[in-house]
C-alpha cells in the first residue's frame, strides 16, 4: 500500500469519524430537548378554534348542511362513490348525528384548550374529517390541510404551552425525566411531526408557486386583478381599492408568486424564519379580508406557520412587547403633565 493510499483512507476514516460524531451530536440534540414548543401550543389554539368555527358557524342550519335529511342527499354520502370513513354514516338518526355533531364541537374545545392533548388531538382529527366528508359542498381547501397537519400534530408535544395540561402539571409539580427512553423517544416523534407540517407548508407554497408561474395571467401580472373581481369570493367596498390601481395589481401579482418559490429557501436561514412567517400572515390576512369566502383557508395556513418560528423567535418578540409597553407606560405621566 502507498503512501498516498494511506494517507487518502485516514482522510476518509476522519471524514467518516466527523460526520458519525456529527450525527450522534444532532440526534442527542433532538432526543434531549424539544423546540417550538410555543409555536405547537399557538398553532394547536388556532387549530382548534378553527374546528370549532365549523362547527358553530351554521350552528342553527346543522340539520339542512350536515344532517342525515340535509342538502347534501345521504346516498351521494354513502354511496360507492364515496369510501371515506365518516361517524355519520353510521347511522341515519337524527339523534345519532345531534350526538356525534355536539361531541365534535366538544371535543374540538377541549383540543383548543389543551386538554388530554394527546386523545383529543386524535378524537379531534377523526370527527373533523368525519364532519367535513359529510357535506363536501362546504370545503375550501384549508379543511384539507388541517386534517393532514393533525395526523402529524398527533405525534407533536402541543400541550406543554398554553393548556389545561401544563396548568395541571404545574399545580401537581409534574417535570418530564429527559433522561429516560419514554421522553427521548417522544421528542424525537415531536421532531419529526414538526418536520411534516413544516413540509407540508412548503409543499403548498411551493405546487401553488409553479401552477402560478405557468399561468398567463400570472406571467403578465394581471392575475390579481381577476380574483379580486370574483363576485363569489370578492369584498366589492374594499377589492376596488386595490384593482382600479394597475401599478399596485401588478407588484402585489409578482410579489405572491416570488414569495411562494422562495419560502421553503428562505426557511433555511434561521434568522429569516420570522421574516418569511410574517409575509405568509400578511399574505393570507390579504386573503381572508379580499376573499372573504375564504376565512377558514387563511386561519388554517395562518396557525401552521405559527409553528415554523423557534422558541427563541417567540422570546424575543415578547421581549420587544414588553420593552415598548413599558416605555409606553412610562410615557403616560409625562403625557398627563404635559
Amino acid at each position: 500500500m502507498t503512501k498516498e493510499q494511506i494517507r487518502t483512507g485516514i482522510k476518509g476514516n476522519a471524514m467518516f469519524s466527523s460526520m458519525k460524531t456529527m450525527a450522534y451530536s444532532q440526534l442527542e440534540r433532538l432526543s434531549g430537548g424539544r423546540q417550538a414548543l410555543v409555536g405547537a401550543a399557538l398553532t394547536r389554539i388556532m387549530l382548534g378554534a378553527i374546528g370549532l368555527y365549523y362547527y358553530l358557524r351554521d350552528y342553527f342550519h346543522r340539520s339542512f348542511l350536515w344532517g342525515p335529511e340535509g342538502v347534501w342527499p345521504w346516498q351521494n354520502f354513502t354511496g360507492p362513490d364515496n369510501d371515506a370513513f365518516s361517524l355519520y354514516s353510521l347511522s341515519k338518526s337524527e339523534t345519532w348525528f345531534q350526538l356525534v355533531f355536539h361531541a365534535g364541537a366538544v371535543i374540538a374545545l377541549l383540543f383548543m384548550l389543551g386538554w388530554k392533548t394527546r386523545a383529543t388531538t386524535v378524537l379531534h382529527y377523526i370527527f373533523l374529517w368525519s364532519l367535513q366528508h359529510r357535506n363536501p359542498v362546504l370545503l375550501d381547501g384549508g379543511d384539507n390541510a388541517t386534517a393532514i397537519a393533525l395526523v402529524f400534530f398527533i405525534f407533536v408535544d402541543s400541550g406543554s404551552r398554553f393548556s389545561l395540561d401544563a396548568r395541571l402539571s404545574r399545580r401537581k409539580q409534574v417535570r418530564p425525566d429527559a433522561g429516560s427512553m419514554r421522553y427521548r423517544i417522544g421528542s424525537l416523534l415531536h421532531h419529526a411531526g414538526l418536520l411534516a407540517v413544516i413540509l407540508q407548508v412548503c409543499t403548498i407554497y411551493l405546487v401553488s408557486g409553479m401552477y402560478k408561474v405557468q399561468g398567463e395571467r400570472w406571467q403578465n401580472g394581471t392575475a390579481l386583478y381577476y380574483i379580486l373581481r370574483v363576485g363569489e369570493f370578492g369584498w366589492p367596498s374594499v377589492n376596488h381599492l386595490i384593482y382600479e390601481h394597475a401599478t399596485l395589481v401588478v407588484a402585489m401579482t409578482y410579489a405572491t408568486v416570488f414569495f411562494q418559490l422562495a419560502f421553503s429557501f428562505l426557511l433555511l436561514k434561521r434568522s429569516l424564519r420570522p421574516f418569511a412567517v410574517t409575509c405568509g400572515i400578511l399574505l393570507h390576512l390579504g386573503i381572508a379580508v379580499c376573499m372573504s369566502g375564504l376565512i377558514t383557508f387563511s386561519s388554517t395556513m395562518i396557525a401552521l406557520e405559527l409553528l415554523i418560528m423557534g422558541d427563541e423567535h417567540y422570546l424575543r418578540l415578547a421581549d420587544k412587547v414588553r420593552k415598548w409597553v413599558g416605555k409606553s407606560d412610562s410615557l403616560e405621566p409625562a403625557a398627563g403633565a404635559v
